[in-house]
């Protein structure tokens, strides 16, 4: 009797992992012009979530929007040549349900109002990043922004 409980608990726990295996990773595409920036937010995120590109500029991050069709996009608002919340808005237009988090250092609420005016589902400091980031992540996909 005792033996056949602990093999059927045995066989729950392995059907358990074998669903978690099986769970899709979201698909997070990086944008900073500060190669250190995503070298580290890269670490942070790489062991829970798929990491799909990392960019370094606004017109490069559309670009990879379209092609690799990311879950979730975490881009920094200052960027050369076209700054986060202008490439996000471009984004928009052919990936509506696009899931957005802008990381910056920019504290200041216009900024914060801009992201939301182009549909952010997350606002997230670099100084807050290691204990925000991955919540936030997780708060868009399934819909709490």
């Amino acid at each position: 009797m005792i033996k056949s409980h602990c093999i059927h608990n045995a066989l729950v726990v392995c059907d358990r992992l074998e669903g978690l295996k099986k769970m899709k990773r979201a698909r997070i595409l990086l944008a900073d012009d500060d190669l250190h920036v995503l070298a580290t937010v890269n670490n942070l995120l790489r062991t829970d979530f798929e990491i799909v590109e990392m960019v370094s500029d606004g017109p490069s991050l559309v670009a990879a929007a379209l092609e690799f069709r990311p879950d979730v996009i975490v881009t920094d608002i200052s960027m050369p040549k076209m700054n986060g919340i202008e490439a996000i808005r471009q984004i928009r237009g052919f990936l509506p349900g696009v899931k957005c988090i802008f990381l910056t250092m920019h504290g200041a609420s216009g900024y914060r109002r801009e992201a939301q005016n182009v549909g952010a589902t997350g606002y997230v400091l670099k100084s807050s990043a290691r204990e925000e980031l991955n919540l936030a992540i997780r708060h868009a996909i399934e819909g709490y922004a």
